[in-house]
C-alpha cells in the first residue's frame, strides 16, 4: 500500500511553518489589538511591547523553517515578481510585510521618546498585515491539480488552526507583562475563542475525512495515502482537548488570584506560566499532527502521487 509518510516527511519544514506562524500572526493581531487600547498605562504598555517579541519570535521561526523549502535562498527574490498571480508570492510578501510592521514597531518601542501616532499606524498595520498574512496561507494550497488540496476545508482548517494557537500566545504574552485584565472579560474571551475555534476544528477535519473518502485517480485512493487518519485525528483531539482545559484551568486560577487581590498589578508565577506553556505546546503538538496529515494526502490528478 502506498502511504504519504515519506511525503510529509519531506515537507515537514512547512507543516512547522504552519503550525507556528499563523498562530504567532493572530497573536501579533491580538496583542496590537490590546496595545491600541487609549486607557493602558505607560508602564504596562512598555511591559507589553517587550513581552511582545513571544508571537514574533514564534512567527519568525515558522517563516524560518519555511525558507528551507526554497532550497537555494536566493530563489526568494524570484517570489516577488509573481505577486498577485501567484498563491506563493502572495504568502511570502504578506510575511514579509507582517514581520517588517512587527519587527519595526517593537524595536520602535525601545526609543526614548517614540512618536504615539507612529506607534498607533504601526500597530493597526500589524493586525491589518497579521489577517491578510493568515488568509494568503489559507490560500496557498488551493491548486486545482492537487484534488486533495483544492477541499474547501482546507483554508478553513488552517484558519481554526490559528484561531487556536493564536490566544494561548496571546496569553502568555499578555500575563508576562502581567497585564491585570488578562484575569477579566478578555481572558474569559480568549478561552472562548480557544474552545469555540476546537470544537469546530475538529467537525473540519471530520468532514475532510470524509470528502477524501471518495478522492482517487488512476493511481491511488487518497485515504490509502493517509490509513491512520482516524487516529491522527483523535490523537490531534486529545492533544489539543488538554491544551485547552488545561488553560482554562490556569485562567480561572489567574482570575481567583485576581480577585483576591482587587488591587495593582497582576501577579506574576512562574508555575502559571509553565503551564500556560505546557497548554500551548500540547495544542501546537496536536496541529502539527493534522498538518502532516494534510501533507500526506498529496494527490495530483492523472498518474502521479
Amino acid at each position: 500500500m502506498i502511504s504519504g509518510f515519506d511525503t510529509a516527511l519531506s515537507e515537514v519544514t512547512l507543516v512547522l511553518f504552519t503550525t507556528f506562524a499563523p498562530s504567532g500572526a493572530v497573536a501579533l493581531v491580538l496583542v496590537a489589538a490590546v496595545l491600541l487600547f487609549p486607557k493602558l498605562e505607560s508602564t504596562m504598555r512598555a511591559r507589553i511591547n517587550t513581552f511582545m517579541c513571544i508571537p514574533l519570535v514564534v512567527t519568525m521561526v515558522g517563516l524560518v523553517a519555511s525558507a528551507t523549502h526554497l532550497g537555494n535562498p536566493a530563489n526568494a527574490l524570484y517570489v516577488f515578481l509573481h505577486v498577485g498571480s501567484s498563491p506563493l508570492s502572495n504568502e511570502v510578501v504578506s510575511a514579509v510585510a507582517l514581520l517588517a510592521c512587527s519587527g519595526l514597531y517593537w524595536l520602535y518601542s525601545f526609543s526614548v521618546k517614540p512618536l504615539v501616532w507612529l506607534q498607533r499606524l504601526l500597530l493597526a498595520m500589524i493586525a491589518v498585515a497579521g489577517i491578510v498574512f493568515v488568509t494568503m496561507v489559507s490560500l496557498a494550497y488551493s491548486v486545482d491539480t492537487i484534488v486533495t488540496w483544492s477541499l474547501p476545508t482546507v483554508p478553513i482548517s488552517l484558519w481554526l488552526n490559528a484561531l487556536m494557537g493564536g490566544p494561548l500566545l496571546a496569553a502568555i504574552t499578555l500575563y508576562a507583562a502581567q497585564w491585570r485584565a488578562l484575569a477579566g472579560r478578555f481572558g474569559l474571551l480568549l478561552m472562548a475563542v480557544l474552545f469555540i475555534a476546537l470544537a469546530a476544528n475538529t467537525l473540519v477535519y471530520i468532514v475532510q475525512g470524509r470528502l477524501m473518502g471518495g478522492v482517487a485517480n488512476s493511481v491511488v485512493a487518497a485515504a490509502d495515502l493517509v490509513p491512520h487518519y482516524r487516529m491522527m485525528l483523535l490523537t490531534f483531539a486529545l492533544m489539543c482537548v488538554a491544551g485547552c482545559v488545561l488553560a482554562a484551568f490556569t485562567m480561572h486560577v489567574v482570575s481567583r488570584e485576581a480577585m483576591a487581590h482587587d488591587e495593582g498589578e497582576l501577579a506574576f508565577s512562574k508555575r502559571v506560566l509553565v503551564r500556560l506553556l505546557v497548554a500551548c505546546l500540547l495544542v501546537f503538538a496536536g496541529v502539527f499532527v493534522m498538518r502532516f496529515a494534510f501533507y500526506m494526502v498529496h494527490l495530483t490528478v492523472g498518474l502521479a502521487v
